[in-house]
C-alpha cells in the first residue's frame, strides 16, 4: 500500500523530478571540481536519481515496457560502479556510451508522448519539455562519444582522458543544441561533423515543434 502510493505521488510530480535529477547529472560538476569524488560518490547518486524518477514515468504502461524500465534502470545504477573498475577499457567505454544513448532516448521518448498527449497546458508540461531538451543534450554527448572512441580524434580541443572527455562533450552538446558555436571544440571527421549537425538540426527543430505544441494547446484552452 505504502509502496503504490509512493509510486501514484512520484507519478503526480515525475516531470519536477526528473528535472531535478537531470539538473543534477548535468550541472553538478559546477560545485564539484574534484574528478575522483564526482565518479566514486555523485555519479552513482544521480544514477539513482534518474532511475527513480523513470520508474515514476512509467505508470499507465505494459508490464514488459515497466519490465525494461526497471533492467535498464539497474544497468544505469551499476555503471558508475562498472566504470571505476572498467575504466580503462576500450571496449567498456563504448558498451557505456551505447547504453546511456539507449537508456536516455527511451526516457526522451516516454517524455515526448506524454507531453504531445496532454490535452492542456500545465506547468508540468512546461517542465516536461525542458525535460525534453536535456534528455536530447544526453543522447547527443554519448552519441558523441562513441564517434571519439571509435574515431579517436573526431573532435578538435578535448582531452583524451575518458572521464574529462565527458565533461568536455557535455558542454559541446549544449553548444551544438543551441548553435551557439564558441569554436573552442569542433568536428574534424565527416562522422562526427554530419552527427553535430544532426544534433543542431534536432534541437532547433525541437524548440519549434515543442513551442508550437505548448502554443496550440494554451491556445485552445483559452477558446
Amino acid at each position: 500500500m505504502k509502496n503504490s502510493h509512493f509510486h501514484i505521488k512520484l507519478s503526480e510530480f515525475r516531470f519536477e523530478f526528473l528535472l531535478v535529477a537531470l539538473m543534477m547529472l548535468i550541472f553538478n560538476k559546477i560545485f564539484i571540481s574534484d574528478n575522483e569524488t564526482y565518479l566514486r560518490y555523485i555519479w552513482p547518486l544521480n544514477m539513482v536519481l534518474i532511475s527513480v524518477a523513470s520508474y515514476g514515468m512509467f505508470v499507465e504502461h505494459s508490464k514488459p515496457k515497466k519490465v525494461l524500465r526497471n533492467v535498464l534502470a539497474a544497468c544505469s545504477i551499476a555503471m558508475p560502479f562498472l566504470f571505476i573498475k572498467f575504466g580503462e577499457s576500450l571496449i567498456f567505454l563504448r558498451f557505456l556510451s551505447i547504453f546511456f544513448v539507449i537508456y536516455y532516448s527511451f526516457i526522451f521518448s516516454e517524455v515526448m508522448y506524454q507531453i504531445t498527449r496532454a490535452r492542456e497546458v500545465r506547468l508540468n508540461v512546461i517542465i516536461g519539455s525542458f525535460c525534453g531538451y536535456m534528455l536530447l543534450s544526453m543522447i547527443a554527448l554519448f552519441s558523441y562519444l562513441i564517434i571519439e572512441l571509435n574515431t579517436s580524434g573526431s573532435f578538435e580541443g578535448i582531452s583524451r582522458v575518458p572521464s574529462l572527455i565527458y565533461n568536455e562533450l557535455s558542454y559541446f552538446s549544449f553548444i551544438t543544441l543551441t548553435s551557439i558555436g564558441f569554436g573552442d571544440i569542433h568536428p574534424i571527421t565527416d562522422t562526427s561533423r554530419l552527427t553535430v549537425a544532426l544534433f543542431g538540426m534536432a534541437g532547433q527543430f525541437y524548440m519549434v515543434a515543442v513551442m508550437g505544441i505548448i502554443i496550440s494547446r494554451f491556445s485552445a484552452d483559452l477558446k
